[in-house]
């Protein structure tokens, strides 16, 4: 297989995998799963979310990741072997892919201090 071929399924193998896991973190999201109407009897309920984050979640899953691999075999150009640059682009790709889905676990699982208990009481660990 040449260069061209691994880098080309490499950029297509990261769009697809970064588009599956923006779909998934989003959807297994808490937010999400409100707005869709798990809520109590409908409670929050939000359709819009389908045509207004839904397309930009799965925008960004299909782009970033693509563009780190692209930008890291552009930075890397000719100074390494072929296999190398293959292999630097797929962990940096996989970097990029970790830390964008770990945002957007925490766009749509926004922390609620209300929420959190240290220690299991009620009142919280941070009361006087």
């Amino acid at each position: 297989m040449e260069q061209r071929d691994a880098a080309g399924y490499g950029g297509c193998a990261a769009a697809a995998l970064g588009a599956v896991t923006a779909l998934y973190v989003w959807g297994s999201s808490h937010r999400t799963g409100v707005h869709l109407g798990t809520g109590f009897e409908g409670q929050g309920r939000d359709l819009s979310v389908l045509w207004t984050e839904l397309p930009l979640v799965l925008l960004a899953g299909t782009l970033v990741p693509p563009a780190s691999w692209l930008l890291t075999l552009r930075l890397l150009g000719g100074r390494a072997r072929p296999r190398c640059r293959v292999l630097v682009a797929a962990v940096c790709t996989a970097g990029v892919l970790s830390l964008s889905a770990w945002g957007l676990h925490t766009w749509s699982n926004p922390h609620d201090p209300d929420r959190v208990r240290l220690s299991g009481t009620v009142a919280s660990d941070l009361d006087p």
